[in-house]
């Protein structure tokens, strides 16, 4: 049975729930897990007792436990299981939902990374281990660095272009009540901004802070029965992959081309579908390689395709409408899924912030160093 058959269109979100972002001195990472996730069930209309599923991303540091999370909410679900990346955890909870596994299925991620300082680059978290840690690479920013770098010599990209990118995030976070960082940047302030890895300045990096994100999936037929709108997800793809990005071949992010090819394939839809596309982008030059590998436009072309406000809120294709996460918040992902579904609700707080005609949306996530890479489409209603 095809992925489209067994899959698509037999799961959507019915609830989002949010923490405040930035600095929560006073919480643990359950604390903010279990406080996003009260939110998401007051707003499906559903009760702690509905669950029959929960799934937990643990954060930086090791935090985020299933089994403290569990017993804390007093839930004992059928199925309770520690994933670590936002795309796998959506994607799996539709999967047990349309195998008949789980009805409802809580997904909820918290953390409070900026107040205990366990951070990228640190000794709690190692990226490439002997191999690269002895040369000082330990923070995926310097891959991105890289990234741009090569992007700069083999198309003759400029740091202006790549402006366009920090510039429309800060413009959709300025509307963004739970935004960390809510002060628009025109191009020049973009351009006086200190380097931190040449040629990517501060606003090109991705924020550290405190705070979580919570789902709840369930059927079409039992969302029927809620109070809320629906979000289906319509479509899906992933590839793994574990070459670390500073390989020359894989410089651009080739695992979302499989990703891609997968997600188009199974959804019958096309890039000249999708409303507006949300990147776990971390650094600014990852925007780039996802508007090519998910053909928006030719390979090589996206430092110039994304000039003159095309990926602002009013843009041909807005792009991290929610402000990203060098703006809005660093929440590995989860921020997107949240702002996709209000979004297509039609509830952003702000009424410039709301996407008018807004029906389908692309949502793609990947790792910070290595490749694997999982991609989401949802849909507003059942």
């Amino acid at each position: 049975m095809s992925l489209a058959d067994s899959v698509l269109g037999k799961a959507c979100i019915v609830g989002v729930g949010a923490t405040p972002q930035g600095r929560l001195p006073d919480h643990s990472a359950d604390d903010i897990a279990i406080w996003a996730l009260r939110e998401a069930l007051a707003d499906s209309g559903l009760a702690k007792k509905d669950l029959d599923g929960l799934i937990v991303q643990p954060s930086f540091g090791g935090q985020g436990d299933i089994k403290e999370i569990g017993h804390r909410l007093g839930v004992e679900p059928r199925i309770g299981v520690n994933l670590s990346h936002h795309g796998a955890v959506i994607q799996y909870a539709a999967l047990l939902i349309a195998s008949g596994m789980a009805e409802v299925v809580a997904c909820v991620y918290g953390t409070n990374q900026r107040t205990n300082r366990n951070r990228f680059g640190s000794s709690v978290y190692h990226l490439g281990g002997n191999f690269d840690d002895v040369y000082g690479l330990s923070n995926p920013g310097a891959v991105a660095a890289f990234n741009y770098r090569r992007r700069m010599h083999d198309f003759g990209a400029t740091e202006e272009q790549l402006g366009a990118v920090a510039v429309a995030q800060s413009r959709a976070a300025a509307l963004n009540p739970l935004a960390v960082y809510r002060q628009p940047l025109s191009l020049e302030d973009y351009l006086d901004t200190r380097y931190v890895i040449a040629p990517l300045r501060l606003v090109d990096f991705c924020m550290v802070n405190d705070g979580g994100f919570a789902m709840i999936l369930t059927s079409p037929e039992r969302a029927a029965d809620l109070p809320v709108q629906p979000v289906t997800i319509v479509g899906m793809g992933a590839q793994s992959s574990f070459l670390e990005l500073e390989h020359p071949h894989s410089m651009y992010h080739p695992s979302q081309l499989p990703n891609a090819e997968l997600l188009w394939g199974a959804s019958g839809l096309g890039p000249e579908d999708i409303d507006a596309l949300y990147v776990q982008e971390s650094y600014t030059p990852n925007v780039l390689s996802a508007l090519e590998n998910y053909g928006f436009c030719e390979f090589g072309t996206a430092q110039e395709w994304i000039q003159d406000g095309r990926i602002e809120l009013d843009g041909e294709l807005p792009v991290n409408p929610h402000g990203g996460q060098n703006r809005m918040t660093y929440m590995v992902g989860w921020h997107n899924t949240f702002d996709a579904v209000k979004q297509l609700r039609g509830e952003a707080e702000e009424p410039e912030r709301q996407i008018a005609g807004l029906e389908t949306v692309l949502c793609t996530f990947s790792t910070g160093h290595w490749q694997s890479t999982w991609s989401l489409i949802y849909r507003g209603g059942a």
